[in-house]
């Protein structure tokens, strides 16, 4: 059976947020943790409805990093329309600043670096059939829309893309985290992107 999705109300709100507000009444498992960064169009939150598991999405055009949760634990009940957590538009510099202050070397430039996470459990690729190149390579430069992987969740394929509000139009891979046809987790840093210009 297709896996089944919906997508969450989204409310802008001051200084760059979002607050991601359920799409149904039903039960969600363990929200994402406070600081991961979630893609446009990423499945990020089970939610069961009716006794059938939902994927809850990211709609177009709305990217952040989790700033705060209004849901906590495991298996909570919500309503349509409740608050589940804000999103924090663009590159979070202040914990950037954090990281260069504890680390030296190679983990202040990684500071610097944009993660993108898988959308979901899953098989991750790098190219759209074994015979095909490889969406990106590290070192290639890429604009906001870009193809960078797909992840398959029971025959349906999910593409990773590059961009969203508060993100630079372009960027560079700076690293590609995973092998292709590797099994990956919810959230687990796929890609690290070096802003451009």
């Amino acid at each position: 059976m297709a896996e089944l999705k919906l997508a969450a109300r989204i409310e802008e709100g001051e200084g760059g947020t979002f607050l991601v507000r359920s799409p149904a009444v039903g039960v969600v498992d363990a929200m994402p943790r406070e600081g991961l960064y979630l893609n446009a169009m990423e499945g990020f939150l089970g939610l069961r409805v009716l006794g059938r598991r939902h994927v809850v999405l990211l709609p177009r055009g709305v990217q952040g990093r989790i700033a705060e949760r209004f849901v906590e634990g495991w298996s909570v009940p919500v309503e349509y329309n409740q608050p589940l957590l804000r999103l924090r538009v663009g590159l979070d510099t202040s914990e950037a600043e954090r990281e260069r202050a504890a680390g030296a070397g190679g983990a202040a430039g990684a500071a610097d670096l944009i993660a993108v996470p898988a959308p979901s459990d899953g098989i991750f690729y790098r190219r759209p059939s074994p015979e095909s190149a490889a969406y990106v390579e590290v070192g290639q430069s890429i604009a906001r829309g870009a193809v960078l992987g797909l992840v398959e969740v029971m025959k349906s394929f999910n593409q990773i893309l590059y961009g969203g509000p508060g993100l630079p139009e372009r960027g560079q891979v700076a690293a590609i985290l995973v092998e292709d046809n590797a099994e990956v987790k919810f959230g687990q840093p796929l890609f690290r992107i070096k802003p451009e210009g």
